[in-house]
């Protein structure tokens, strides 16, 4: 859904030059979905499209998820100071630039897309799949926003290893093939009820939305480890 203004011709010019040199970077139907998107409009949850007007500074600032999910997980996880790991950060990947410029953080982002050019001098770059063997024990949070499959990774590896963590979930579906109704909201039920049985009494579980402008109806779920 679009929710910000049509680019300007100035700004369509940008997203052009953009396009021109850096299409190639991303994989076939990536490009595809680029091609008939990019010039409608800021969204309210497509990462591909998001990404690029970020970094190109023509988004709406009031429309900006990333810095009003950075405001959410702050709230609850406090992340100044901290060493983050950020799942499935996208080509382009503008979370964890964001959380690297700013409460003294050393991020860290993993994603096999991630292309290192667009990637902050201080934030550092794991070009491989998250998965049940990445070692997280060197992270005080782990974070994803639209992960995607691993989003239940991140939930239960984070929890077997008293790792604080967020996860911004979107509308892939990853259940188990055991069920039948695969919907977005019986996918993110799923997640919520893993959070909460997996982290017991050890964690606090927050199920949060983004403010009502960004019209994003998929929760974010977070989990703070009680020391």
């Amino acid at each position: 859904m679009i929710i910000g203004k049509k680019p300007t011709n100035e700004e369509r010019k940008k997203i052009k030059a953009f396009v021109d040199k850096n299409i190639h970077i991303y994989p076939d139907y990536l490009q595809q979905e680029i091609q008939e998107k990019i010039y409608l409009g800021f969204t309210n949850n497509n990462d591909i499209i998001n990404q690029i007007y970020c970094y190109l500074n023509i988004e709406d600032s009031h429309l900006n998820p990333y810095k009003a999910y950075i405001e959410i997980i702050n709230n609850r996880l406090n992340v100044s100071n901290k060493k983050i790991l950020e799942v499935g950060s996208g080509v382009i990947p503008i979370l964890g630039n964001m959380l690297t410029e700013e409460g003294n953080n050393k991020v860290t982002i993993i994603d096999p897309l991630t292309n290192k050019k667009f990637v902050k001098n201080k934030t550092m770059l794991i070009n491989e799949n998250f998965d049940e063997e990445t070692n997280i024990s060197s992270y005080d949070i782990i974070i994803g926003y639209n992960p995607c499959r691993p989003t239940e990774q991140i939930i239960k590896k984070s929890i077997n290893e008293k790792k604080d963590f967020s996860v911004a979930t979107c509308g892939c579906c990853f259940l188990p093939k055991e069920y039948t109704e695969r919907t977005p909201s019986n996918w993110h039920e799923y997640l919520i009820n893993i959070a909460k049985k997996e982290g017991g009494d050890k964690y606090e579980i927050y199920v949060e939305y983004l403010p009502e402008i960004y019209m994003i109806e998929y929760p974010i779920i977070s989990g703070k480890y009680i020391k």
